[in-house]
């Protein structure tokens, strides 16, 4: 084993409230790190030479600089770079609460997420263990136990002297105190208590936060889930066999198509009311659920064709996997993904058929860019979907049960 040992700067960043903000329900669990990933990303983004990722530890991030020839010149911008930290990590904030439209206990509590950070200069030991760098020594432990403080703010940065003398933070912004510890003693720390942090203004250009994106999809997903593992439970939509006369299949189309199949409907029209599928065709279906049609188009373009089913639901796609197998269907592929990415070649499908989809997608524009990247020039579309005539008030934007449903 290869160790070397280093002078460095050591430096934890870590997020306030985290443990009251993890402890909740099963869907605020969720979001929880979702919003979580979110913000220590934002921070990775601003973390450059001579800050070095040593790994992240659940909700805080471990860097070090190690004090080598380049540090000098790199370490007058070290203290502002750790300010920074705070910029990043306030808009971050600011962006993930105006763009939540969820209620659960996580993404209602996003602005109670606040970041600390905890700076000690000393040495290290850098030793390898399989693909992975660690770092041991006193200063290592230091660092850390300097996260259980007195310093009872939620926000704030906590140097060593050590770790002033390389960051040089305005001393007028400083308080000085003393940490003690068992095996370690006393060590003498300032505390800068108000980082400054501009106040948030959105880009309205800017693409949706991630965090909007994962939360629609996470409860789209529950809840067809729901429905693929026990759809008699009764849900706010129709289903099964009662949605599919509402929807005018006839009994000829449904006929061959195992109930299992049918009894997961859950779909708001019928494509194949605007036309039926020819021999030899190339079918994409945008959210083929638990596969009824999916088996229909099956039929419907015969062994010479293709169907090429899309679902973002695990369990649905197990159904729907289920019902091809129960039926002898060879000309099926299933795959699990989202509509917004076809895996499929430009312009290489005869006809789209989707059944209640699309309405669900938070990028609607980029679906219909997708479509019509993998139609061929003469291919048409087959779907059945909500529409709206009026504008939707903000208030439905922002109910994720809407969304869900």
């Amino acid at each position: 084993m290869t160790l070397r040992e280093e002078k460095v700067v050591l430096l934890i960043a870590d997020i306030s409230g985290y443990t009251d903000f993890m402890l909740a329900n099963e869907k605020s669990l969720e979001h929880s790190h979702l919003i979580i990933g979110e913000l220590l990303e934002a921070v990775l983004d601003e973390v450059h030479l001579p800050l070095t990722l040593a790994k992240l530890e659940g909700d805080a991030i471990f860097l070090y600089a190690v004090k080598d020839e380049s540090f000098s010149g790199l370490r007058a911008g070290l203290g502002a770079r750790v300010l920074r930290f705070f910029h990043v990590f306030s808009d971050k904030v600011g962006e993930l609460t105006l763009s939540s439209f969820c209620k659960c206990g996580a993404c209602t509590n996003i602005e109670k997420l606040k970041l600390k950070v905890v700076v000690h200069s000393g040495r290290c030991a850098f030793y390898p263990i399989a693909n992975l760098t660690e770092l041991s020594g006193v200063d290592v432990i230091i660092v850390h136990r300097l996260l259980k403080n007195s310093v009872g703010l939620s926000e704030y940065v906590l140097l060593t002297e050590a770790a002033q003398q390389d960051l040089q933070l305005p001393l007028t912004l400083l308080s000085k105190g003393e940490e003690t510890y068992d095996g370690i003693g006393a060590v003498s720390t300032y505390v800068y208590s108000s980082p400054e942090k501009p106040v948030y203004v959105p880009d309205p250009s800017a693409p949706a936060p991630s965090l909007f994106l994962e939360t629609l999809r996470c409860e789209i997903k529950r809840e067809y889930a729901e429905v693929a593992t026990n759809p008699t439970k009764g849900f706010h939509f129709h289903t099964g066999r009662t949605l599919a006369a509402l929807l005018g299949y006839s009994d000829e189309l449904l006929e061959g198509i195992p109930e299992a199949s049918i009894s997961r409907l859950a779909g708001t029209g019928n494509p194949f009311a605007l036309g039926p599928l020819h021999p030899g065709e190339t079918v994409v279906e945008l959210g083929c659920g638990a596969g009824m049609d999916t088996l229909i188009a099956s039929r419907m373009v015969g062994p010479n064709g293709r169907v090429l089913s899309i679902d973002m639901t695990p369990e649905m796609l197990d159904e729907a996997r289920a019902a091809a197998s129960a039926t002898g269907a060879t000309n099926i592929d299933f795959h699990l993904g989202y509509i917004e990415n076809i895996p499929l070649p430009d312009a290489s499908a005869d006809v789209i058929i989707s059944n209640g989809v699309i309405n669900l997608a938070p990028d609607k524009k980029r679906v219909f860019r997708e479509m019509h990247r993998v139609l061929k020039p003469e291919g048409r579309l087959q779907i059945g979907d909500i529409i709206v005539q009026k504008a939707v008030p903000e208030s439905a934007k922002r109910n994720i049960d809407l969304w869900a449903g």
